[in-house]
């Protein structure tokens, strides 16, 4: 068993053996353990109320623990929110919420997506915005996020957590889309379900996470197609110059078929003709020039002869 000492308001940490104690905020620690074993977690409810009937609640009920320091057992993934009041009274003197961060062990409270990320990010322009998600893990259901923050060269960069607790949309007003990005962005987000915390960085430039928005098909004419950057997209184009892949597939096939009826076609223009006398999906989708890093997402058309449907 190993024992912390932490002094909640002067912030003073003593760590010993395979255990060590972070402040991630105000009241807020984390408890980081490479195994599970029991450790021992000295409180202070303040110097202010030193000789004073402290009482002490973990999560809500009344521990044996009393006086204005105390020392605690964590076992395992059982952190808590620990709170101290006057004798016969309710209102909380002070707290710390302490959280669980096993170190070693595999990520638990955030899945991967499919390009095996925890964390995706991505920008549809070069106006210094971006967009980073997540995917909670479907059995945590006591789930929060507890601390983010996006940094670029030692300064913070504004960011709101979306609505729904799975994403940040940030903006970096220091940023210029005209000159080379000195610096990356490094983010930094701390999850928790309960009371067992889940650390995860990404470090990325704007230019590595920029993937345009869908093309605008903007014209269908005996088989001509038409289009247009999107409405989104960085101005003006020959600055910011946009890649189209056009596809051709069978009818009743998405965009993303492959076989030997496909037709397809990587090209800068913003026009293209279809030479079939048989039904068939057109497809076109955008890419960076320059970086040649996202495809945007198919745009589509599924065309009948004498007759045809549209979906973009």
């Amino acid at each position: 068993m190993s024992k912390i000492v932490f002094l909640i308001l002067q912030a003073v940490l003593q760590l010993a053996g395979s255990t060590s104690l972070r402040i991630l905020k105000s009241n807020v620690v984390a408890l980081d353990v490479s195994d599970l074993s029991s450790s021992e977690v000295s409180l202070q409810c303040g110097e202010q109320y030193e000789g004073e009937q402290i009482h002490w609640e973990r999560n809500e009920r009344s521990i044996p623990e009393t006086g204005n320091r105390i020392t605690v057992t964590i076992d395992g993934l059982r952190g808590g929110n620990f709170t101290c009041h006057r004798a016969n009274h309710r209102d909380v003197l002070n707290y710390t919420l302490l959280l669980v961060h096993p170190v070693s062990f595999p990520k638990g409270v955030l899945t991967q997506s499919t390009h095996r990320e925890f964390v995706s990010c991505f920008a549809r322009n070069y106006n210094g915005q971006f967009h980073c998600s997540w995917k909670w893990h479907q059995e945590r259901k006591e789930r929060a996020v507890v601390y983010f923050a996006a940094i670029r060269n030692s300064s913070l960069i504004n960011c709101t957590l979306d609505s729904d607790i799975s994403g940040l949309t940030c903006i970096d007003q220091n940023y210029c889309p005209y000159s080379e990005e000195p610096k990356s962005i490094n983010l930094t987000l701390f999850v928790r379900n309960l009371y067992r915390l889940e650390e995860h960085q990404r470090t990325f430039f704007i230019r590595d996470i920029v993937q345009p928005d869908k093309v605008n098909i903007t014209k269908i004419q005996d088989d001509v197609f038409e289009w247009r950057p999107p409405g989104t997209w960085s101005l003006p184009c020959s600055f910011f110059p946009l890649s189209y892949e056009v596809k051709v597939a069978p009818n009743n096939h998405n965009c993303n078929h492959t076989g030997s009826r496909v037709e397809k076609l990587e090209a800068n223009v913003t026009h293209y003709k279809v030479n079939s006398k048989k039904p068939y999906t057109f497809c076109v989708r955008a890419q960076d020039t320059i970086t040649k890093t996202l495809w945007s997402e198919w745009s589509h058309h599924h065309i009948r002869k004498h007759r045809h449907t549209s979906e973009q």
